[in-house]
C-alpha cells in the first residue's frame, strides 16, 4: 500500500519520456508508485520505460495494443493501490516537491479532489494556462485549511481545463462510483471525468501554486491530434447531459449546461470540415441565448454560425471581426499615445517657461560653445 498512484498513459513518447518518468521519481515525496501503460507504441517509448523500471521498483510497466489513453487510464486505475491517484501526460513535467504540496493539502483538508495550477511551455519558453481561478472565488480563504463544492462554485465543473492532471483524487472516492472513469474510443473523454468528479465531490480543496508542466509543442499530443473524430464533441455533450439528467441536477444547472455547450461548439469549430459546422447550427439553434454567462465573444460565435451557411463563410465572419477588434484595439492605443504626448508636450513647455530654465541658459549655451571647441 502507497499513499499515492501515479497512473501514466504512455504512446510514441520516446523524446520526452525518460525525462518525463525521471520528473516523477525524483519527487520530494517518494511513497509513490508510478503505473505506466503503453498503449501499443511503435517507437522506442516501450523499451525506455523497461530500463527506467530496472532501477527502480517502483515504477511499474503494462502494455496493451493502441486502444487510447482512455483505456490505459481506467485499466491503471484498477492496479493502483494508493490511498490517492494522480494521473500525468507521458510528455510533460513536474516540479519537484508537487506531490508532496499537494498531498499534504489534501490530508490537512480531508478533500476528495485537489487541484492546483498549471503552466505551459514551448521550448524554454514559459507562460501560465491555467483558467480556473480559484483565488478569485475566494479571496479570505486559507488553502491550506479551506474546502468547497460545486454548490459554492457553480462553473467549475463547466469549466476547462478538463485535464485531469492538475488535479489529485482519492481513491476511495474515485471507487465509491462505478461511473467515474474515463469513457473508451472518443476524443475529449476527459471533460466527462472532470464534470462528473467535480459535482460528485462534496469536499474539493486547492494549492494556489503552478506545479505542472504542460508541454504544448508535441505534435502527437491528443490536443494535437483532435481534428481527427470531429463528431466526438457532441457526443461528449450528449453525455454531460444524460449525467446531469440523471442526477436530477439538468434542470438546476440548464444555464451552466448551455454555456458548457456553447463554448466546447464553438471552441472545437476550428480547422472543422462543413459537416462539424452543420451539426453545430443544430445544436446551437436549440440553445437559449440570453444567458449572463455567455461571454460577447462566445455570442459573437454562436450567431455568426447560425447566421451563415457554411464553414467558409464563419470563418470569414470571424477574420472580419478580428480585424475590426484588432483596429479598435490600435486605435485605442493611438488615442492613449496622443494623450501620452500632449502630457509630455505641456511638461516640456512649463520646463521652459520656469524660472530656473531661464536662469540656467547662460550657462548651457557655454556648455554648448565648450563642445564645440572641444
Amino acid at each position: 500500500m502507497v499513499k499515492i498512484s501515479v497512473i501514466v498513459p504512455v504512446y510514441n513518447c520516446e523524446d520526452y519520456i525518460e525525462e518525463s518518468i525521471n520528473s516523477i521519481l525524483n519527487q520530494t515525496f517518494k511513497d509513490i508508485e508510478i503505473i505506466c501503460v503503453d498503449d501499443g507504441s511503435s517507437d522506442n517509448s516501450l523499451n525506455i520505460l523497461n530500463k527506467l523500471a530496472s532501477n527502480d521498483a517502483r515504477l511499474k510497466v503494462y502494455s496493451q495494443e493502441n486502444q487510447g489513453s482512455s483505456v490505459a487510464r481506467n485499466y491503471a486505475l484498477k492496479k493502483g493501490t494508493g490511498d490517492y491517484i494522480y494521473f500525468f501526460d507521458a510528455d510533460d513535467y513536474l516540479v519537484e516537491d508537487c506531490l508532496e504540496k499537494i498531498y499534504y493539502n489534501v490530508v490537512n483538508n480531508d478533500s476528495e479532489i485537489v487541484i492546483f495550477y498549471f503552466d505551459q511551455y514551448k521550448g524554454n519558453i514559459f507562460f501560465n494556462h491555467s483558467k480556473i481561478n480559484i483565488e478569485k472565488e475566494f479571496p479570505e480563504a486559507d488553502f491550506n485549511n479551506f474546502t468547497f463544492n460545486f454548490h459554492d462554485y457553480r462553473k467549475l465543473a463547466f469549466i476547462g481545463p478538463f485535464a485531469p492532471w492538475f488535479k489529485l483524487y482519492k481513491k476511495e472516492f474515485l471507487d465509491k462510483y462505478d461511473y467515474l472513469e474515463f469513457p473508451i474510443n472518443l476524443n475529449h473523454n476527459d471533460v466527462v471525468f472532470h464534470l462528473k468528479t467535480i459535482l460528485k465531490a462534496s469536499k474539493i480543496s486547492f494549492v494556489p501554486e503552478y506545479l505542472y508542466h504542460y508541454r504544448a509543442d508535441n505534435p502527437n499530443s491528443i490536443s494535437n491530434t483532435r481534428l481527427k473524430k470531429y463528431e466526438d464533441i457532441f457526443s461528449i455533450i450528449q453525455i454531460v447531459e444524460d449525467f446531469l439528467k440523471s442526477e436530477d441536477l439538468f434542470v438546476e444547472f440548464k444555464k451552466e449546461f448551455d454555456f458548457f455547450k456553447v463554448n466546447r461548439i464553438t471552441y472545437e469549430i476550428t480547422g472543422r470540415p462543413n459537416n462539424y459546422f452543420y451539426l453545430a447550427k443544430e445544436e446551437l439553434s436549440l440553445i437559449n441565448l440570453d444567458n449572463d454567462l455567455l461571454s460577447k465573444n462566445a455570442l459573437f460565435k454562436v450567431n455568426s454560425i447560425l447566421n451563415s451557411n457554411s464553414i467558409e463563410e464563419y470563418n470569414h465572419l470571424i477574420e472580419i471581426n478580428k480585424l475590426k477588434n484588432k483596429t479598435e484595439k490600435l486605435s485605442k492605443t493611438n488615442k492613449q499615445l496622443k494623450g501620452q504626448n500632449k502630457k509630455l508636450k505641456g511638461q516640456n513647455k512649463d520646463i521652459l517657461n520656469s524660472r530656473s530654465w531661464k536662469i540656467t541658459k547662460p550657462l548651457r549655451m557655454f556648455e554648448k560653445l565648450f563642445n564645440r571647441i572641444k
